[in-house]
């Protein structure tokens, strides 16, 4: 293995865009029903026609971490779990791990748009892990719709290890077979129905009753099951086999159980908070590191506190800081995250500006 792993042709990526990929279809209200119901998001903005467009949104949303669907990826992204628009060149099978992403949000995301995306590499880093070498990618995304509107930019960040020795997982000589390891089996048994959640309406919250330090009512979700990350891969379009093929996730990428997506976590995070700011306001950024996996069997718990309160011309903004923590005691997830908050008798604007990064 080369002492560094940030090639010529890997340098040479910095700056570079790919072209503008249209989605094959536009936001529907079935898709944004289906990614709701796989988040177990009761928010009727995502679900009720009728009640949308009573709203001051005038029409469905979809949630605006889920903008985006992959629909029929190639056969190749099975395997690798990679985004298909962006391979890196490294010296060694790349596999691509979600490390966080710093998210704006500048206008609803409607049922009926055309998403447009366009991503531009900003850098390529390495760091020594424990495991080896890691390169870091850090990309920005721009969606927009079919009237040109930026509707979110996002600066993501993967990072890229190498793959196990393939040669231990390989059957021996003597024909023995590789065996996996025991892991729990994911709940509920076999005789259990676990209920969806029934959605809960809070009251709104205005910029003025606000103090910091308050914590934010949590998310609580699972305990995870296999069935959740499969609905998910099914609504979001991210089948990345490590998220539901045990024998590949032991054998082809030495994890010790399929790991819960990091997208789905961050969909988590961004309910806890778009519950926090309420109908009336307006959940503006949002960033967020990961730090560890989850499996099924773990409860998944979305919290926060509120860590500043600021005036920025005339509307009232909230910083917070937000975790995930699952049922063993582990934070897998942290960031921070910003909500715009009415003062009474205030009405939103439904388009935001767009902040440096």
């Amino acid at each position: 293995m080369p002492e560094s792993l940030i090639t010529n042709e890997v340098r040479a990526l910095i700056g570079s865009e790919t072209p503008p990929e249209r989605n094959r279809f536009p936001i529907s209200d079935e898709m944004a029903f289906d990614v709701a119901d796989a988040i177990e998001d009761g928010n009727p903005l995502y679900r009720d026609a009728d009640y949308a467009a009573r709203s001051r949104f005038a029409g469905i949303l979809c949630p605006p971490l889920a903008t985006w669907k992959d629909i029929a990826p190639p056969i190749g992204y099975f395997g690798a779990g990679q985004e298909s628009h962006f391979q890196v060149p490294l010296p060694f099978n790349s596999y691509g791990l979600n490390g966080g992403s710093d998210w704006q949000f500048l206008r609803p995301a409607y049922s009926g748009s055309w998403v447009t995306r366009q991503f531009k590499v900003l850098d390529i880093f390495e760091k020594q892990g424990r495991s080896g070498l890691l390169v870091f990618v850090v990309r920005e995304e721009t969606q927009t719709n079919q009237l040109g509107q930026v509707l979110s930019l996002a600066k993501r960040v993967s990072i890229h290890r190498s793959l196990p020795d393939q040669s231990s997982t390989a059957s021996s000589s003597s024909g023995e077979e590789h065996q996996l390891a025991t892991v729990p089996v994911a709940p509920p048994e076999a005789d259990v129905i676990l209920a969806k959640p029934e959605p809960v309406v809070a009251e709104q919250r205005y910029f003025e009753d606000v103090t910091v330090g308050d914590r934010l009512p949590p998310v609580v979700k699972g305990p995870m099951t296999t069935s959740h990350l499969v609905r998910w891969a099914a609504a979001n379009g991210n089948y990345a086999r490590i998220h539901w093929d045990l024998p590949f996730a032991q054998m082809e990428q030495g994890l010790p159980n399929v790991v819960v997506n990091g997208s789905l976590k961050n969909q988590y995070l961004g309910q806890l908070m778009i519950d926090f700011a309420g109908e009336e306001g307006w959940f503006k950024r949002f960033f967020v590191q990961h730090r560890g996996m989850d499996y099924p069997g773990d409860v998944l718990t979305a919290s926060g506190v509120v860590s500043g309160k600021q005036e920025a011309g005339e509307f009232g903004v909230i910083d917070c800081v937000v975790e995930l923590t699952n049922s063993r005691g582990q934070q897998t997830a942290a960031g921070e995250a910003s909500v715009i908050l009415p003062r009474r008798g205030q009405t939103l604007p439904l388009i935001w500006p767009e902040e440096s990064w």
